[in-house]
């Protein structure tokens, strides 16, 4: 019986952990971002690049025409050629090409992710909201943005790598 009643005293020693709910549902309902706010302006930058990439999918690898897809593509090379690099046009288009995605992909995480630091544990703590349009979002354009850098990336090496 003796090590029944020390192993109570030393469960009735114990600290209970406490957990404060309200500071952290507070701290869990801050988001940077909202989330059909970012979903909206995430579409927004992400049309011009997947037109574009539709349209160079459709008109040089499957060898078909198809409406407003391969029309935005013959568009912007025409701007192009016509225009060159000394076009603000030009310019504005390629960063919207380039930089439209990963602009998407940091809103929409922005409004989706949380990360909040736990100063006396030393964590990050990160939590991720399931919105799947936001996701949807974020995978549509970590893949044409993938695709445009590689293709510059090889494109701009082929001639140096033999």
């Amino acid at each position: 019986m003796g090590m029944k009643d020390n192993m109570e005293e030393i469960m009735e020693e114990l600290e209970q952990p406490s957990f404060d709910v309200g500071r952290h549902q507070q701290e869990f309902r801050l988001t940077l971002l909202n989330t059909r706010r970012s979903a909206t302006i995430g579409a927004i930058l992400l049309i011009l690049p997947l037109l574009f990439f539709s349209g160079v999918t459709f008109k040089h690898y499957l060898g078909m025409d198809f409406g407003i897809l391969t029309s935005v593509y013959s568009w912007v090379g025409e701007l192009d050629q016509k225009y060159g690099d000394s076009s603000v046009i030009n310019w504005i288009i390629r960063s919207l090409l380039l930089l439209g995605p990963p602009v998407a992909i940091g809103i929409n995480l922005l409004a989706i992710l949380h990360v909040h630091y736990e100063k006396p544990r030393r964590e990050i703590v990160m939590s991720l909201k399931v919105k799947w349009l936001n996701l949807g979002i974020i995978i549509i354009c970590t893949f044409i943005f993938l695709t445009f850098f590689f293709y510059l990336i090889l494109e701009n090496a082929g001639g140096k790598i033999h």
